[in-house]
């Protein structure tokens, strides 16, 4: 099976976008849901990969959930890429005008505590990943208080990045490549943790740069693989690290949840990111958006 970066998009074109954009200005979002779940829903019949790696990941939940005497998840490929089609429509509106308001909850526990502390006194870096919905935070109130430094591969998803570049609302937030993370950029972020910015960074998927960089941990029972520059970063900054993730629990609401990391080692970083990752699973398993062979690499 293929790795991420290997992936490509589909149903995905620049006119294709900007019909979809007109008919959720003209109709609304929840118009646009229900044509995205039927679009998603013909372009999963044709997508046999995606399909297959849906129906590993639910295979490995399922094995781990017996395994652990914990209620089996009932998930279908199609229902899963369905879902996260529709978290596709959310992440637009939300970046683009919010025209349909979401609402947003919080975990708050112990490290949602330690989250306010830390921003109170300066920046903090985030460990996102392709779980739930981050980029709908952009539309959170007070989301757009402290400038966002975020992180992402030029080199994937061309077509939604660009389509948000045409309409994103949002003007407290740059794109860095990560192809050009390096001593400079850590040096760059440094500075701008110290001024109370804020850095976000994927940490579950391997570069395509430094495929052969990772650290291995265990998620679900199975073996798999983090980036590692991406932990060696996050620390060089100097900063509190959390790990974040951002569900959706009902129609139009979101639910924020943290994890502040040990930053003892790269490695003891990698496994509480992968611990928090998996509690995250299991209550929500179908948000889980790695349509890739992510288990026993």
């Amino acid at each position: 099976m293929s790795n991420w970066y290997q992936m490509h998009e589909r149903g995905a074109g620049k006119f294709r976008m900007e019909i979809l954009w007109w008919v959720y200005r003209a109709f609304g979002i929840g118009f646009l849901r229900f044509v995205v779940k039927i679009v998603a829903g013909t372009i999963a019949l044709f997508a046999p990969k995606v399909r297959a790696t849906s129906n590993k990941y639910r295979a490995v939940l399922n094995e781990y959930e017996t395994n652990h005497n914990l209620p089996i998840t009932k998930m279908s490929a199609f229902g899963h890429i369905c879902t996260f089609a529709t978290s596709v429509v959310d992440k637009m509106s939300a970046i683009c005008d919010n025209k349909t308001p979401l609402k947003f909850t919080v975990e708050n526990d112990k490290d949602w505590q330690k989250l306010q502390s830390a921003l109170n006194d300066g920046g903090v870096f985030f460990i996102c990943s392709h779980m739930g919905n981050i980029e709908t935070l952009s539309a959170m109130p007070g989301g757009q208080d402290k400038k966002m430094n975020a992180f992402m591969n030029i080199g994937s998803n061309r077509v939604f990045r660009d389509f948000m570049a045409r309409h994103a609302k949002y003007t407290n937030t740059t794109i860095h490549p990560t192809e050009n993370i390096g001593v400079a950029m850590a040096g760059e972020m440094y500075d701008a943790l110290k001024r109370g910015e804020l850095v976000m960074m994927a940490g579950d998927r391997v570069s395509p740069t430094a495929p052969d960089k990772v650290i291995n941990v265990k998620m679900l029972g199975k073996d798999c693989t983090l980036p590692m520059g991406v932990f060696r970063f996050a620390r060089a900054c100097d900063a509190p690290i959390f790990a974040i993730v951002n569900v959706k629990t009902e129609r139009n609401t979101y639910r924020a949840f943290v994890k502040q990391l040990d930053t003892k080692s790269t490695d003891t970083m990698a496994t509480g990111y992968a611990e928090f990752l998996e509690r995250m699973i299991l209550r929500y398993p179908n948000q889980w958006f790695n349509f890739f062979d992510f288990f026993n690499r």
